[in-house]
């Protein structure tokens, strides 16, 4: 179980990564949305781990408001059975 330092760092990197993958073509497309995926995974992974002040602290220190973290999170797709 990650702190919440180390989840601000995670995060952090994530979202810096996320915004280096620049322009329109298909494998760029699909490596955005994969990246988008595994943040919000990582989303729903603090939002079990922390306490909910810590979670406002995550929130506040990546600048996401309420809807860009819920907007991260609906990009986790289900386990497949």
């Amino acid at each position: 179980m990650y702190t919440l330092d180390e989840w601000k760092a995670v995060l952090l990197k994530n979202l810096l990564e996320l915004q280096q993958l620049e322009g329109q073509d298909a494998n760029t497309r699909i490596r955005r949305s994969l990246k988008e995926q595994e943040i919000g995974q990582h989303c729903c992974q603090a939002g079990e781990s922390l306490s909910d002040p810590d979670l406002t602290l995550l929130k506040e220190a990546l600048g996401l408001d309420e809807q860009q973290w819920h907007a991260y999170k609906s990009k986790v797709r289900p386990e497949q059975e």
